[in-house]
């Protein structure tokens, strides 16, 4: 019998039933949130770098300049942000509360974002349900760290351009994926994606305007900053390149395991606003991670780019992106996690249950060390800390196969991860 296409059966996820499954996301989202903010045992491990941006603030409240009147490390998209709280906090509650708000409104924009997407996927109910409630409780998975860092802010932006794609709109994925670099650079490595899909959908005129989008939002994010102070600006550009080995990242593991084994001399020092190993070939491994980094993007942007084109293969592409970005880079910060939150749920089909479980894996043991024993970790090199380590940074080059050896598939195996494309007889 002649196979033919199908559309989405009729139980599939569609746009006028969004609320359900988003409700349960937010409602666990909120349920985290309210946990990780008011649990009185917590209150300790809520400050951290909310102190330095509570001074960058009332700073920014008095009309200083960022990198001219005072050193600022961070990109400019960050700064309405840290401005906020000081006006809010007059009327009622700190810095460290409007922080949080700020935080739970990110996270619940990017559940939106989420729906979107799924809708647009033809996602299934039971899909939605599990991608937007994993989605709501990363943060108590992960733990105060993320309620601690604007991390949630550039995520937003990234969730949001995918959902711009797999909706056809590249330039706008473009111009959002921008907003989210001028915040936080990552957001970044999902461009040539977005401009894979608008070559294929518009050819060369709809790549020149998703790169046009894309360029203005960043000039006009810099451009000002780099007039006003640029000594202060390549000053943060420069400090943030040359970071040394972070000691959670996969580089700094080698290290570790070594130092755990055989008793190698492992020193630990704080710069760059992060705890960092010192050893020998410490610098050439924080090489060769940049160069890793750059050939796993590689692979993932030339794999998507020879497949076929689906919804389904190009979040997956985007979520095998930022797993690796994370997963090779020299500095492998716990609040990166909260990059895959909401990004990691949306993959179907196999691949996406076992990337879920995965993420679940990563934010759970991150949460073990980072922020109760960070100490431990950082200044005793406790063996049993050393190694829950070296355990989270072969699970996330494990999420990075997982996500990647889809894209490898034959298109029979690609409509196994799509269901909805697959023929019927």
């Amino acid at each position: 019998m002649q196979r033919s296409r199908q559309s989405a059966p009729p139980s599939r996820f569609p746009p006028a039933e969004l609320g359900r499954p988003l409700l349960a996301g937010l409602a666990a989202l909120a349920a985290s949130w309210g946990l990780l903010a008011f649990l009185p045992a917590l209150h300790p491990w809520l400050g951290g770098d909310v102190d330095f941006y509570a001074n960058w603030g009332s700073w920014l409240a008095g009309h200083r300049v960022p990198y001219r009147d005072f050193a600022f490390e961070y990109p400019p998209g960050v700064l309405p942000v840290l401005e906020l709280p000081p006006y809010l906090e007059k009327i009622a509650g700190g810095y460290r509360f409007w922080f949080r708000v700020e935080i739970l409104v990110f996270a619940a924009l990017g559940l939106v974002a989420m729906a979107w997407a799924l809708a647009r996927l033809g996602a299934s109910r039971r899909r939605a349900y599990a991608a937007l409630v994993l989605a709501g409780l990363g943060p108590l998975l992960l733990g105060p760290i993320s309620v601690s860092r604007y991390d949630y802010w550039p995520a937003l932006f990234a969730v949001a351009g995918i959902a711009a794609l797999v909706s056809g709109r590249g330039v706008l994925a473009c111009a959002l994926l921008a907003v989210g670099a001028v915040a936080k650079v990552w957001p970044i490595v999902l461009a040539p994606l977005a401009l894979v899909e608008l070559w294929r959908r518009r050819g060369a005129r709809g790549a020149v305007e998703g790169l046009a989008a894309g360029l203005l939002v960043l000039v006009a994010g810099f451009a000002p900053f780099l007039a006003l102070a640029p000594h202060g600006l390549s000053w943060a550009v420069e400090r943030q390149a040359s970071r040394p080995l972070q000691i959670e990242s996969l580089g700094s593991a080698v290290f570790l395991a070594a130092h755990s084994v055989a008793g190698t001399h492992v020193h630990v020092v704080g710069s760059h606003g992060s705890d960092n190993v010192l050893a020998a070939g410490a610098g050439v491994v924080g090489t060769l991670s940049g160069v890793a980094t750059a050939l796993a993007l590689l692979l993932v942007y030339v794999l998507y780019a020879r497949g076929r084109s689906s919804g389904e293969r190009l979040v997956l592409a985007c979520a095998a992106a930022v797993a690796s970005y994370v997963a090779f880079t020299k500095v492998f910060s716990p609040q990166y996690l909260v990059w895959l939150i909401p990004i990691v749920p949306l993959v179907g089909g196999r691949a996406g249950v076992r990337a879920g479980a995965l993420l679940v894996g990563l934010l759970g043991l991150t949460q073990v060390w980072e922020p109760y024993r960070y100490h431990e970790l950082t200044v005793t090199l406790a063996p049993w800390l050393v190694w829950l380590v070296v355990v989270r940074d072969l699970l996330a080059l494990l999420l990075v196969w997982v996500l990647v050896r889809p894209l490898l598939a034959s298109e029979r195996d690609a409509e196994q991860l799509d269901p909805a494309r697959a023929p019927v007889v």
